[in-house]
């Protein structure tokens, strides 16, 4: 622990709170209360003041220490999550891209046209390759070149101008050996400029032998930026990183330049850059389809000066209990304000009553001064707990509207690849046939390649299935979905169709995406090839990948008419409207209730991926939602007191309540309000028995007496911890109480009429009042002899 202001602090948490303002400014206030707290105990000790404060003084000091070190360490905590998150969305986006290129350059070496010419090796078949490559990428945008070279580096062809000698780069040796489906390098490369470039290689096979080798060089800086600039709303910096924490990319190529090894250690929350302190969150990314990326990390920065600025976002009414997203010792320091705030009303009222037939002024105004100073303890600690529990309400919708961003994002990328596959298979050769074995043949292979789908089929322009990949019992069947019929209608290479979201006897009745391309020769069309995308576990694992960590959190895809597409769980409560009609890019969060339930909700409408759902005609709205438990709803306290204004030369009346009644008994005959710490249950207690049971007080046993039979309160949940202590001749008793309302100076009236009118109001000695309340006044003998 380390010790800021005369404060303690975790060792990581003490360098920042300087920049933490909102801290700052509740530790001078509490600090400014704690002299006040001084000095009123000290005027309690030398006045004749019936009151120990000593108690009440070291809670105020305990919880002050306990509440600045939980805000401090909420309030980093705020911040490194939300960076935790940018940096997870950034790494997890661009392995789940990296994913589907491991496939394609598996795919495209076996491609019969790259093929031939490698076995060729003309120069005019080599040159007609270019418009075959410029076709691929056309379709794969996230390309910047493809490049064909002998086995012994020379470039034999290439989609850009540029190095046509011969490669000296290692990864030929390794794409002519290796055992697995891919190479994939980020290294300087000579047929790639000589810089820095993400490459993807394989050999070109024939005969099972191999005869060239295949490079796909992915445009990873455009990825990169379309991947963080969204990120960077508040000046953040996101890099990734290699094995080494060397940047390799940046969205701040000045501060964070490649090349440079960022000074991050172990468990660390911030960092220096350039003599400026940084908060800062590292991540790997989550493997997907058993693929962990290249071996990169990413990792978000914020100058810590600005890192705990509000920046006017907005702010979260807890209104609900927490238990399953708050930390224990969060919701413990609302729970010890209260503890200290009902001591401290136990202490004044008892002061007030014990003043009762006491004159001394002085001391009246010393308990006076002590209420106020509590009002404003117990307003700062208000303040303080409810900002750290607003706090990290906000952090749950933070989470869940990044989460949902992420879903949405996820899916739009996953499908854009969909898009793109059914279209270059539609342009093979092979399948190009429409011969059953080839395009079976050929498709299978692909299958293999590109296990998101379930099925891949070819049909011809009758809609007659020749060919599937694995469930050949769809051969020989005629489709005459609207989908196929759009499909055998495109007359643009580039053109696709999709069927709605919608079970499909072609996914064993189960709902999902049917993408499909025409197959085209000499600019007409013969067929067309279906793409099933096997959506359950897919979208489970899309879902599964962006769900909290929270028991009981789920996500879920859903539609703008609120048909759910795939969901992690059943969602317990009906979306709103201000969900369901968010347009694409728009981001909804908040707190929902449902049957006395609450939910911590985040939602965000996908907006599509490159030109796929942007420029190329496609229309199928998606909105991701992240549900999370966070308790049930709290009901305001009912304990409300009216105007309760004083009375001069009135009766003083203690008041107190039951449950939701308030009553009061003259201050008189109230010897103290006492906390029951034990107590004993009587086993004669029954649901209509005033009597319940026994603590002892002082040296004494003392009977305790419940009126919430005697009230017609059924409801025996709440559980009276506090007791007036009442005398009636010789018999001390206890009278169980809900909570303390003021000692006030009332008016009263006799209400012995009211004697025989059974229930409470025999208990009823007199009615007082004061401004516009009027209070119910017990009678002490009444209440322990009545039966």
């Amino acid at each position: 622990m380390a010790s800021y202001k005369n404060i303690h602090f975790p060792d990581h948490v003490a360098p920042l709170v300087r920049h933490m303002e909102s801290l700052n400014n509740h530790r001078e206030t509490l600090a400014t209360l704690s002299g006040t707290w001084d000095t009123l105990s000290l005027l309690g000790h030398l006045s004749n003041l019936k009151t120990d404060m000593v108690g009440v003084r070291q809670g105020f000091v305990d919880l002050t220490a306990e509440l600045l070190s939980c805000l401090a360490e909420e309030t980093l905590a705020h911040v490194t999550q939300a960076l935790g998150y940018q940096a997870q969305i950034a790494v997890d986006v661009l392995t789940r891209n990296l994913f589907e290129r491991t496939a394609d350059i598996g795919f495209l070496a076996t491609d019969s046209e790259i093929v031939n010419a490698c076995v060729s090796g003309d120069d005019q078949v080599m040159a007609d390759l270019r418009p075959r490559f410029a076709s691929y990428v056309a379709k794969y945008t996230v390309y910047k070149d493809i490049v064909l070279m002998r086995l012994d580096g020379q470039v034999l062809a290439r989609l850009q101008d540029g190095f046509t000698g011969r490669s000296n780069s290692s990864i030929l040796a390794e794409a002519a050996s290796t055992t697995e489906s891919y190479i994939e390098t980020y290294a300087p490369t000579d047929f790639c400029g000589g810089g820095e470039a993400l490459t993807y290689a394989y050999r070109v096979e024939s005969g099972g032998k191999a005869v060239g080798i295949l490079a796909l060089e992915f445009d990873v800086r455009t990825e990169v930026r379309t991947i963080l600039a969204p990120l960077c709303n508040r000046n953040e910096m996101l890099a990734f990183l290699d094995k080494e924490g060397r940047v390799l990319l940046s969205s701040d190529r000045v501060l964070l330049p490649m090349g440079y090894q960022v000074p991050l250690r172990p468990g660390a929350v911030s960092l220096r850059l350039s003599g400026v302190q940084y908060i800062v969150a590292q991540r790997s990314p989550q493997p997907y389809q058993g693929y962990a990326g290249p071996g990169w990390s990413a990792v978000a920065l914020l100058v810590a000066e600005i890192a705990f600025d509000d920046n006017g976002s907005r702010t979260t009414a807890v209104n609900f209990t927490g238990e399953n997203v708050f930390a224990k010792r969060l919701l413990a320091i609302p729970d010890q304000a209260r503890q200290i705030q009902h001591r401290l009303d136990r202490l004044v009222w008892n002061g007030r009553v014990q003043q009762a037939d006491d004159s001394n002024i002085f001391s009246r105004s010393l308990l006076e001064e002590i209420a106020s100073t509590g009002r404003k303890t117990k307003d700062v600690f208000e303040r303080s707990s409810g900002e750290l529990l607003t706090m990290v309400a906000s952090s749950l919708l933070i989470e869940a509207q990044f989460l949902s961003g992420l879903s949405v994002d996820l899916l739009d990328r996953n499908l854009y690849e969909r898009a793109n596959d059914c279209r270059w298979w539609a342009a093979s050769p092979a399948l190009a046939t429409l011969d059953a074995q080839t395009c079976r043949q050929t498709l299978g292979r692909i299958n293999g390649l590109y296990t998101v789908y379930s099925n891949l089929f070819v049909f011809d322009k009758q809609g007659v299935v020749i060919a599937a990949s694995q469930d050949a019992r769809i051969e020989g069947q005629t489709l005459s979905q609207p989908w196929v019929t759009q499909c055998l209608a495109v007359q643009d290479a580039m053109g696709y169709a999709v069927s709605p979201f919608e079970s499909s006897a072609l996914y064993a009745g189960k709902g999902t995406y049917i993408f499909s391309a025409p197959i085209m020769a000499n600019g007409q069309v013969t067929g067309g090839v279906g793409v099933v995308f096997d959506s359950a576990p897919q979208f489970a694992a899309m879902l599964d990948a962006v769900l909290p960590p929270s028991k009981g959190a789920l996500a879920l895809f859903v539609r703008p008419d609120g048909a759910i597409i795939s969901q992690t769980a059943t969602l317990p409560l009906t979306l709103p409207p201000d969900i369901l009609s968010l347009r694409p890019g728009q981001s909804w969060s908040g707190v929902l209730t449902h049957q006395a339930k609450c939910y911590s909700v985040g939602a965000t409408a996908g907006s599509g991926y490159r030109e796929f759902k942007t420029a190329d005609g496609y229309v199928e709205p998606i909105i991701g939602v992240i549900v999370v438990p966070c308790g049930a709803l709290v009901e305001k306290s009912s304990h409300t007191q009216g105007r309760l204004v004083p009375v001069d030369g009135g009766t003083e009346i203690a008041t107190f309540f039951v449950g939701d009644h308030l009553l009061g008994i003259l201050a008189k005959d109230v010897i103290e309000c006492t906390e029951i710490a034990n107590a004993v249950r009587s086993p004669h207690a029954g649901s209509g028995s005033r009597h319940v049971g026994y603590t002892t007080w002082g040296t004494r046993s003392l009977p305790l007496l419940d009126l919430k039979a005697d009230l017609g309160i059924a409801d025996n949940s709440e559980v009276l911890s506090h007791a007036l202590v009442l005398r009636h001749g010789e018999t001390d008793f206890g009278l169980l109480v809900s909570g303390l309302g003021p000692v006030v100076d009332m008016l009263v009236f006799n209400a012995q009429q009211m004697a025989n009118l059974g229930g409470a109001t025999r208990l009823y000695s007199q009615i007082a009042r004061a401004g516009d309340v009027l209070v119910p006044v017990l009678s002490s003998e009444k209440v322990l002899t009545v039966i």
